[in-house]
């Protein structure tokens, strides 16, 4: 997430690795960002934190390479909420239960941490088709009782939470996270499925990785 913003954390970090790039003369450079609300992305920096960092990042990449005498070309990739955010733990219940708890019936858009390697092999492996695009990557869209649907008939389980409070208390000790839960319900990701479908027919929705390569794989229904 980045909680250090710093000059030594994810900000500085992701600066001085586009400055050194440049420096180096690398021709092509994929940056991995976060979604921000579709389209609007490029203009909407959102009040969360690591979201904000994200977005300095993605403009100091576009400024730095338009004053640069060595020409460096550039993609920024743009996920949604991973769907390895989904785990039989302690973390995976607090996912689900902030879920519940936050973003309501309001759908969220989740990605395969998979499917964004293969956007990032395809923007590398054409580089003259991916150059100077801003894309945002999502696998499906799903509101909690479509998840709760989705879980059941693949793993025949129903959702674990944990303590509403327990969630309460980590959303008021990490502003971040609560900012952008609030932000998953009053805005939201807002990724174009069908047109990276295009791209990729293989693009998991969240049933394909549940079944795939979750840690509930082993335990799916025939």
């Amino acid at each position: 997430m980045g909680f250090d913003q710093g000059g030594g954390g994810e900000l500085g970090q992701g600066k001085a690795l586009i400055d050194s790039s440049i420096k180096s003369g690398v021709k092509f450079f994929v940056y991995t960002s976060v979604d921000r609300g579709g389209e609007s992305s490029s203009n909407n920096p959102t009040d969360i934190p690591h979201f904000i960092s994200k977005h300095t990042i993605e403009q100091h990449l576009i400024e730095s390479t338009q004053k640069a005498e060595n020409k460096m070309e550039w993609a920024i990739l743009r996920p949604v909420a991973f769907m390895e955010n989904f785990t039989d733990d302690f973390l995976g219940r607090v996912f689900v239960t902030s879920w519940k708890l936050v973003i309501k019936s309001k759908p969220l858009q989740l990605i395969a941490t998979s499917d964004i390697g293969f956007f990032g092999a395809k923007a590398f492996l054409n580089p003259e088709q991916y150059k100077g695009r801003a894309i945002s990557l999502a696998g499906d869209e799903l509101t909690f009782n479509q998840l709760a649907v989705v879980v059941k008939r693949q793993t025949g389980r129903e959702l674990q939470f944990t303590f509403k409070f327990v969630c309460l208390l980590i959303m008021w000790m990490i502003k971040d996270l609560g900012l952008m839960y609030k932000w998953f319900h009053d805005v939201g990701y807002g990724a174009d499925i069908a047109e990276l479908k295009e791209v990729h027919p293989d693009l998991m929705d969240f049933s394909d990785w549940l079944r795939r390569e979750s840690q509930f794989s082993k335990s799916i229904q025939s």
